[in-house]
């Protein structure tokens, strides 16, 4: 196998693989294995044809496709040992030839990586604050769940609960035709259209009324922005919302816990403030990690960037396919071009590889691992209650690569909580200096000094 390697140059090098003869051996005797099992050729058994009649039938070159992926990555492999490159993530192949066999790639490099002094990192913590604004607008909001509907002999009005007949079109084309459709008139909604629901304030039961609502240039579905749609509406019925007094009665229709209101706003004010305790701890290892990405002194590979791209882009199409609508309907919605969203996914990529590799590296630094229980531990855990929806099963359960996968997970999560605890201590806390120990992962088990 002769290998050439181009200069290194921003954290990647490409190689140029020419296979010779016995390079080829194991490969064409894989391709040939998997043909003979599929093709007939006459004289012979199914299976049992010799390599070199298969091999007429077929080409080498056919017998190569065969395995050409395995064959492709298995080289690559090979060649990234033989010329004992630090390679991280796949190589990007840019061109395979079968005759004679020869390997084009793009190898993208370990990261150049200085963290710093990521010791020395102080983010503040934001109190945690509940103000009666709040608790307020959590008991309207029950206050409003436990309403009931009453009959109203009369217009229209918002937050009205109405059954109509409507039918809404657009030169010609009906987009609706609902009958005895029930509908909260709130002129927040959007549903169908934007300004749908402010145009219901007032009208009259069993009164045929028309309005037309005109869209926005900006809506997200470009064959509709800027046009108007014309409606018919016929209300069949108003209901108007009755609530209950906020009383110590309606604390105990709540939940029989609550005595008295009194009771009820305190347990409001507790799951607000745990609720807000939960997002401020979120947004806080936010802040934390990008502090560790500033510190930090990080060179990517350029394809490391693009392929991390083309992940934020499927999920972006992916998006755009279940929202039923175009790439420009997706940008006219989001308010920004192709080339804006595209820096903002080069930004979001470079500082997802940056954290990921830093995390990393913060976690080798401390010697931050994973002990055997606690790896189980997580294994019992996923077995009972699964993760996003489905439960492991018992072979993924005992696969090595499963097995690898939690523990770098379980790494990770554990490197960033002892980096967050650490961003916590502040110098004026004690009057004596903070010590390695005091914020040393080894209080979680025996690790090594960072």
């Amino acid at each position: 196998m002769k290998i050439t390697q181009r200069e290194i140059v921003e954290r990647q090098t490409a190689l140029h693989i020419e296979l010779e003869e016995e390079d080829l051996e194991p490969y064409v005797e894989r391709g040939y294995r998997q043909v003979v099992s599929r093709i007939r050729i006459p004289g012979f058994r199914k299976g049992k044809a010799p390599r070199t009649i298969v091999e007429n039938a077929v080409g080498r070159e056919g017998m190569l496709s065969e395995v050409l992926e395995f064959m492709v990555t298995d080289v690559l492999d090979k060649a990234i040992d033989s010329q004992n490159i630090e390679a991280a993530g796949i190589p990007e192949v840019e061109n395979v030839e079968l005759d004679p066999v020869q390997i084009e790639a793009k190898v993208a490099l370990s990261p150049i990586l200085d963290l710093g002094d990521y010791r020395g990192i102080q983010v503040e913590e934001e109190p945690v604050e509940v103000n009666d604004e709040d608790v307020q607008k959590q008991l309207e909001d029950l206050q409003k769940f436990n309403g009931s509907w009453e009959p109203a002999d009369r217009a229209v009005k918002f937050d009205d609960l109405i059954t109509m007949n409507v039918r809404g079109s657009q030169e010609g084309n009906e987009l609706v035709n609902e009958t005895d459709s029930q509908y909260i008139v709130d002129p927040e909604a959007t549903n169908p259209f934007p300004g749908f629901s402010s145009s219901l304030e007032g009208l009259e039961i069993e009164q045929p009324s028309e309005f037309d609502v005109t869209l926005d240039n900006e809506y997200s579905d470009s064959e509709l922005a800027g046009k108007t749609i014309h409606f018919e509406v016929v209300v069949k019925e108003v209901k108007e919302r009755v609530l209950p007094d906020l009383d110590d009665e309606f604390a105990k229709t709540v939940a029989d816990e609550y005595q008295t209101l009194d009771d009820l706003k305190e347990k409001v004010r507790e799951n607000i403030a745990l609720e807000a305790s939960r997002a401020r701890d979120q947004e806080y290892r936010e802040r934390v990690l990008d502090e560790l990405v500033l510190t930090a002194d990080i060179e990517l590979a350029p394809i490391l960037v693009e392929r991390e791209m083309g992940h934020l882009k499927e999920h972006r199409d992916e998006l755009v396919q279940r929202m039923q609508i175009t790439l420009e309907d997706y940008y006219r919605y989001t308010g920004r071009s192709e080339d804006e969203i595209d820096e903002e996914m080069h930004e979001q990529a470079v500082n997802s590889l940056s954290r990921s590799y830093a995390i990393a590296a913060l976690a080798e630094s401390e010697g931050i691992e994973v002990e055997e229980g606690e790896l189980q531990e997580r294994l019992k855990e996923l077995a009972r209650e699964g993760e996003n929806g489905r439960k492991l099963t018992s072979k993924e359960l005992r696969s090595e690569r499963v097995k690898n996968s939690i523990r770098e997970s379980l790494v990770v999560q554990k490197a960033v909580d002892w980096l967050v605890e650490a961003a916590k201590t502040k110098p004026n806390d004690s009057t004596e200096e903070t010590t390695d120990e005091e914020i040393d992962p080894g209080k979680e088990g025996d690790k090594n000094d960072g």
